[in-house]
This record gives structure tokens, C-alpha cells and sequence, in this order.
């Protein structure tokens, strides 16, 4: 890409940093066509903004939103790109892609199922195939959310979700709410001590948990054994998950159900993603 020509596609993290993805000239418009294509289709002059408030029951015609700020680092990425470092397929871990071009933000999702990395693809080339040597990502003709005059826009929570957390954006469990997550075929724990023990952010992930269906087709075996990559230690009782009494652990716990932990490609570090804290 020419030094003058300015970078409008990026990459977000797992640990939440910022990635600018270089474009040869001749795929830049093509990539371009992709990002805004796809996000006039979700939003067009027709679209009902319905603010967010966990009803995930929208219309076609319709589109949910909640206003918040950008982080720092990306609102910097796309003002001033020069000082950014360029993705390294290699070694960063993707969470997000996205497009930006006045003012706007084009968000697609990003998982290791897009990343052509060690992988024998073979393309179509003049009348043969041929084998792609270099490591590559996808780009889909989808946008899952954009952002806009101080407006996070989407159709589906579960994939905003996975761009920013909109964990805040949830009302806090009530009691009565608590008392119906106990009827779960998954999870197990003691009502009353949960109902006198949780603070803010254990009803805000048992909300979350509970509008997400995250745990529909969960397998309460494979939570625990997945949890052990990160040192969390988490029992069943019945073949469900056990929650314990416990305050620190079953917050810990809660938020592993939220799948808001991940590994770190290079170091192999445990964090909780949007904070970056060692699990």
C-alpha cells in the first residue's frame, strides 16, 4: 500500500489492542464494497433504531442499539494509523475486523475458523489449482454491527457481544429471576445463599447467561474440562455445574460461562477479555 494512502481496515484483538491490515490497491475497493454493502443492507432508511434493553425479539425492519464511547485505542487507530502496528497473522489472536470511513464503523466478527493458517487450500488458477502458500484470513459478506454519532448498532446480541461486552447494558438479576436460573438443567446451586450473596456483577452474568441461551446446548463435562485450562476448578453435582458459596469462585465461574476468558497465542497466558488481567 502507499505510504499516502490512508488505512481504513483493522483489527481488534483478544486483548483488546489494535492491528491496521494493509491492503494492496487493486482488493482495496473490492473489501471496501464488502464492509458497506453489507452494512446498508442492516441499516438503511427504513431501519427503527429499538434501543437495547435484553428483547432480543426485533423485527427485520428493525435494528438494536445502546449509546456508549469507543475505546481510546480505536477511535486512535482511525484518526491516526501511522503509529499502529500492522497484523502479523503469525502470532496475533483476531476478535474483530472492521472497516471504518467517515465516522463510521463496519464491525465483522473474526474466529479461528477464518484464519487459513498451516492449512493445504488449494484455489482455481487458470485451469488448474493451485496451492495457497502464505498464511491468510477470510473476510464474509457480513457486517454484524456498526458504529455511528455515539450509537452501537446490531441484530444480534450474541455477536456484539464478541466485539464489545454489553454486560453493563443488562439489568441486574432479581430475585425471582435467580430463583428461575435454579430450575436449569445445567446449573446446580444453594438459592438462598446466591439470592443474599450476589452483588452487581453476578446478576448482571446470570442475566446475561440467562437472555444468551449460552448454555442450551452446553454439556456440563465439557464446561469442566475446558475450565481447566485456566486453572478454574469447577465441580458437578448431579452432572450439573456446581456453583459454590463462594462469592469470588462463582463469579469467576459465571463469567467462564460468559465465555469472557481466552488464551494468549504467543505467551499461552489465561485473561478475561476487555480487561486483560491474568485469569
Amino acid at each position: 500500500m502507499p505510504q499516502n494512502t490512508p488505512c481504513n481496515f483493522f483489527a481488534i484483538l483478544k486483548d483488546d489492542t489494535v492491528r491496521k491490515i494493509n491492503l494492496l490497491q487493486n482488493i482495496t475497493a473490492s473489501i471496501r464494497n464488502i464492509f458497506l454493502d453489507c452494512g446498508a443492507i442492516i441499516m438503511n432508511n427504513d431501519t427503527e433504531e429499538v434501543l437495547f434493553d435484553g428483547n432480543y425479539a426485533i423485527q427485520e425492519e428493525e435494528i438494536l442499539y445502546v449509546e456508549m464511547g469507543l475505546p481510546e485505542n480505536i477511535e486512535e487507530a482511525s484518526n491516526n494509523a501511522i503509529g499502529i502496528e500492522i497484523l502479523n497473522l503469525d502470532t496475533d489472536n483476531i476478535k474483530t475486523i472492521f472497516w471504518y470511513e467517515n465516522g463510521v464503523y463496519y464491525f465483522q466478527n473474526f474466529d479461528n475458523r477464518k484464519l487459513l493458517r498451516n492449512r493445504s487450500v488449494i484455489f482455481w488458477d487458470n485451469n488448474t489449482y493451485n496451492k495457497l502458500e502464505e498464511n491468510a484470513l477470510i473476510v464474509e459478506n457480513v457486517v454484524n454491527a456498526i458504529y455511528k454519532d455515539g450509537k452501537f448498532y446490531f441484530k444480534s446480541y450474541a455477536n456484539a457481544n464478541k466485539i464489545f461486552s454489553l454486560l453493563t447494558f443488562f439489568q441486574e438479576a432479581t430475585n425471582e429471576e435467580i430463583q428461575r436460573f435454579s430450575e436449569s438443567d445445567k446449573i446446580v446451586f444453594d438459592q438462598n445463599w446466591l439470592i443474599d450473596n450476589s452483588n452487581t456483577i453476578i446478576r448482571k452474568q446470570i442475566t446475561l447467561i440467562q437472555k444468551s441461551n449460552i448454555l442450551e446446548k452446553a454439556k456440563p463435562k465439557s464446561i469442566k474440562s475446558s475450565a481447566k485450562k485456566f486453572n478454574l476448578n469447577i465441580e458437578l453435582q448431579d452432572g450439573k455445574v456446581l456453583l459454590p458459596n463462594d462469592k469470588k469462585v462463582c463469579k469467576d465461574i459465571l463469567t467462564f460461562l460468559n465465555e469472557q476468558y481466552y488464551i494468549g497465542l504467543i505467551t499461552g497466558n489465561k485473561y478475561r477479555t476487555n480487561s486483560k488481567r491474568n485469569a
